[in-house]
């Protein structure tokens, strides 16, 4: 394998390497702007200059080729002058707007200012003055003083997102970017955008001003916008969730992230339900503690335990795998019920980037999960029409994600028994005769299955408020108080019974599933691609 001499290091490199691609690999920084790994090249910010011994200057990392017995020099005096004058050049238009910038905490400029810099500015004449408050799309807003023209942003709409919204227009330090006149920035991924942006130049309108990237909490997860299972990082606040960044996964998303998937950050705060709901008579629901709820619902399910007939149990295809699981096992050994759906959203928007068809995050795993146990759920459309005939007479819906919500909720009127599991208060809990308070995504550890038979980890980022538990844990109270105890004290038994009990899941190895997921050695059955 050829090499190159990296600061006195022997570093090897694959044929077609660049200097900073081996840089990176060996943890050895090289500052940048305008590279990016999943883009093209452009080495226009400058601030990657090294020395290539023989070389008659300077040469910019991003773009300059390893070649075997190269000696590069990343951290001499010279490379620092260098480093020093290129940032100065930079910051000469740049205004000082630090405290009220959204990139604050999170921005190249301010990272390398303290870094290659950290000197004061010489500038004494007028900066140029650019526009500040430039609306490019409904996603997206540009402050073109604070732009230091490294294309990023562009790059991405030609080469990722094929769309080319965006362009470089003026020359020198009237540069900007922008859309041709009759355009405007409206592409289904033009959020990345703000993402490559290593300055505050592009910001969110969702997360405009919102809070500060340093009050902010990180935890890893996956997307639930469509069956793609993005992965993410979800940042919140005190148990309020402010947006969903991209998390690199070169198997599944890469670095990029949908606006789509990105607006789900607000479903885990709508509607939140961290007290348990009671309805008495025609009342609207009313708030009441755990425990009280938790004996109402046994209350209500004691005499259909074991009837089977008549009880309807339903799932939501937002569930996680070890959820299902235990939904399963409460269905066939306490209800014993007749009828056991699947409620979901219906197909959206997809195309050849990210998005697929498909709504519902885990319907692969739900549905492998059932299959192996030997249930066949029925539709939405099936449940209700069983409800308003009376075959069903009770109903124990566990989720909320559901396109069908309203109509069920009708339907579900003349029910003698409704008891309900969702972490977001809607149609259905206004009839239920108890609703417990479930966790959203972001609160669950659990496994998704997405379209391609991933196996992909949630993580729980926060614990959950007063009453509010996991699904299983609340199918667990139930069923030991109706006589049927499980023997699962953590989420880790689950998932080892799953293993031994389940044939779609012996090899999956769903206790060891790695941070980017592991694929599974099965395909999912035909009917996991039909209409919910």
């Amino acid at each position: 394998m050829p090499s190159l001499t990296l600061d006195g290091k022997k570093v090897d490199f694959q044929p077609g390497e660049t200097i900073i691609q081996a840089a990176t690999r060996e943890n050895v920084e090289i500052p940048y702007y305008c590279w990016h790994p999943r883009l093209s090249v452009a080495a226009n910010c400058r601030m990657c200059l090294v020395e290539v011994e023989k070389a008659p200057k300077l040469m910019p990392a991003c773009q300059t080729a390893a070649t075997d017995g190269m000696v590069v020099h990343t951290q001499n005096e010279k490379v620092k002058d260098a480093q020093r004058a290129v940032h100065e050049f930079l910051l000469v238009n740049h205004p000082i707007d630090c405290p009220i910038c959204d990139q604050a905490g999170e921005c190249k400029l301010q990272d390398y200012y303290m870094e290659y810099q950290l000197a004061p500015s010489r500038v004494v004449e007028h900066k140029v003055n650019k526009p500040r408050l430039e609306e490019l799309g409904p996603h997206v807003v540009y402050n073109a003083e604070r732009c230091i023209v490294c294309t990023r942003c562009v790059r991405f709409m030609d080469e990722v997102a094929q769309n080319p919204q965006l362009g470089v227009f003026n020359r020198g330090d009237h540069s900007e970017i922008g859309c041709a006149p009759g355009v405007v920035l409206d592409d289904a991924y033009s959020l990345n955008t703000v993402d490559v942006c290593p300055v505050g130049a592009l910001t969110s309108t969702i997360f405009r001003f919102k809070q500060r990237a340093w009050n902010l909490k990180r935890s890893d997860s996956v997307c639930g916008g469509c069956a793609r299972g993005c992965n993410i990082h979800v940042d919140q606040r005190s148990g309020v969730v402010y947006r969903l960044l991209p998390r690199d996964n070169d198997a599944v998303n890469k670095s990029w992230l949908c606006d789509e998937g990105r607006l789900t950050y607000n479903r885990p705060n709508e509607g939140k339900i961290t007290e348990a709901l009671i309805r008495e008579g025609q009342d609207a629901p009313t708030t009441t503690d755990g425990v009280a709820a938790l004996n109402k619902a046994v209350e209500l399910l004691k005499p259909l335990a074991n009837a089977g007939k008549g009880v309807a149990a339903t799932l939501s295809l937002h569930a996680t795998v070890e959820e299902a699981y235990v939904f399963g096992r409460f269905v066939k050994d306490v209800l014993k019920a007749d009828t056991i759906g699947l409620v979901g959203l219906l197909p959206g928007g997809q195309d050849d980037l990210l998005r697929v068809a498909d709504k519902n995050p885990n319907r692969a795993g739900v549905m492998a999960v059932f299959a192996d146990m030997g249930l066949k759920p029925v539709d939405e459309r099936e449940l209700m029409q069983r409800m308003k005939s009376g075959t069903v007479k009770a109903w124990l819906a566990v989720g909320h994600e559901t396109s069908f919500g309203p109509e069920l909720a009708l339907a579900a009127k003349g029910l003698e028994v409704v008891v309900h599991v969702a972490y977001a208060r809607g149609p259905i809990a206004e009839v239920a005769r108890v609703t417990l308070p479930g966790v959203s995504w972001v609160q669950t550890d659990g496994t998704w299955v997405n379209v391609q038979q991933r196996a992909q980890r949630l993580k729980a980022g926060f614990l959950p408020e007063h009453d509010a538990k996991p699904t299983h844990a609340w199918l667990m109270d139930i069923a030991s108080r109706l006589g049927v105890a499980y023997a699962w004290p953590s989420m880790t038994t689950i998932r080892a019974e799953i293993e031994s009990q389940l044939p779609s899941f012996r090899e999956a190895k769903l206790t060891q599933v790695p941070p980017t997921g592991t694929q599974l050695p099965w395909a999912v059955p035909a009917e996991a691609a039909s209409k919910i």
